[in-house]
């Protein structure tokens, strides 16, 4: 939700800058900080002798392992998109890829969501032509519809009761944390007056990781995955009613959108 109300607002200035590297930053963070609690989880929930490299060693390998084949499929990409000459033929390749890497990565078992984020991160820095953005930002909303509408089977009312207190938790918690969090981090680094003021609000929108790993904690956690995922949908879906407003709100108040 962030990136498009920016990219329809054709917004530029400090706040969009900040709140641009902010976004990819936290999106990182969130899946090197989910691969190491699932690790440490999961020994916990299913019982048994816990050593300390079960707890920490085998989360930090496992997030090596996803770094080093981001960056390998990544190289690939580059290499033969390099050999494509049409759009179409280029597509095709670019999801081949994508779908070859969530296999390896699921074989081995380690995140397929870090290393799909590492590709793309070496990708859009690395390959100097712009084709496979504009093969893929054709068809980007088909893939949001289609993503959010499997998102969607998940969502079970017959749970949602016992979901509900919980969802209202996390919005709380994470509006809160946000925003005193923005506002703390921009006054240790001095940032401009506008991104100390806005950019607790711009950061509230959130959506596709969090649905994903929610994805991947409800079947690493089938006893109670039902709940956290109804929960987490349902925080979701309060906070894509509530958050994009605000984050119109901030670049707008902070003169940086351009229509």
């Amino acid at each position: 939700a962030i990136i498009a109300i920016i990219n329809g607002y054709r917004a530029k200035g400090p706040l969009t800058t900040t709140l641009l590297a902010v976004v990819a930053l936290d999106d990182a963070i969130a899946v090197v900080a989910f691969a190491i609690a699932l690790g440490i989880c999961q020994p916990l929930v299913n019982g048994g002798n816990i050593s300390f490299y079960q707890m920490l060693g085998v989360p930090f390998l496992h997030i090596a392992e996803a770094i080093a084949i981001g960056i390998f499929f990544a190289f690939a990409l580059i290499y033969i998109a390099k050999l494509v000459r049409t759009r179409e033929l280029l597509l095709v390749i670019v999801f081949g890829m994508i779908m070859l890497c969530i296999g390896v990565t699921n074989l081995l078992g380690i995140s397929a969501v870090l290393a799909n984020m590492v590709a793309g991160f070496v990708v859009v820095n690395r390959a100097k032509k712009n084709e496979m953005f504009l093969a893929v930002e054709g068809i980007e909303d088909v893939i949001f519809a289609m993503f959010f509408v499997l998102a969607g089977l998940h969502f079970d009312l017959g749970v949602i009761k016992a979901a509900g207190i919980l969802a209202l938790l996390i919005v709380i918690g994470r509006f809160s944390g946000k925003y005193f969090g923005a506002r703390a981090g921009a006054l240790i680094s001095h940032a401009p007056g506008e991104v100390k003021k806005y950019l607790g609000l711009a950061l509230l929108p959130k959506a596709g990781v969090t649905i994903g790993l929610a994805l991947l904690a409800k079947s690493a956690f089938p006893a109670f995955g039902a709940i956290m995922m109804n929960a987490i949908l349902a925080s979701v879906i309060i906070n894509e009613l509530v958050a994009p407003p605000l984050t119109k709100y901030a670049i707008f108040k902070a003169g940086e959108a351009s229509s």
